[in-house]
């Protein structure tokens, strides 16, 4: 339970941070429009006009290393790898990534390039990342910083 609370708090910070453009559709933990494979990824972004789609699924690993990261962003890029097929099938250029940051508070360096490719305000950023910190710290003490 506790994970599963970081780890949708982890996931509102995202979402809070996003600015879509018109046009674009983010969908928040909801099924992918034409797939009945019951995966609900974590934001799924579309932009109709640019032919663009984001995946994003947030995982918050237990371990902190590198090692525990990749094999996170690995399983998350394997998990949606036929809607992103499909959705280069149409046209769509297409981002399958993991946000991670670890149960014990660890950010993934590799975060950085999804805040890039959603466009996101790197002042909110980073006021994000001491937040989501903050998660980590609360969750262990029980008091916030």
């Amino acid at each position: 339970a506790a994970l599963r609370h970081h780890h949708n708090a982890v996931l509102g910070r995202l979402v809070k941070a996003l600015k879509p453009s018109s046009g674009t559709t983010v969908r928040v933990n909801q099924t992918v429009p034409g797939f009945n494979d019951g995966l609900r990824p974590d934001l799924f972004i579309l932009n109709e006009a640019e032919k663009t789609a984001a995946i994003i699924d947030v995982a918050t690993p237990f371990e902190n290393r590198y090692a525990a990261f990749e094999a996170a962003r690995n399983g998350k890029k394997v998990k949606y790898d036929h809607i992103a097929s499909h959705l280069r099938q149409q046209g769509y250029d297409v981002v399958v990534d993991a946000f991670l940051v670890g149960a014990l508070g660890g950010w993934d360096p590799a975060n950085e390039r999804i805040i890039s490719q959603l466009r996101l305000g790197h002042r909110y950023c980073h006021l994000m990342r001491r937040l989501m910190w903050d998660i980590y710290v609360k969750h262990v003490t029980g008091a916030r910083q």
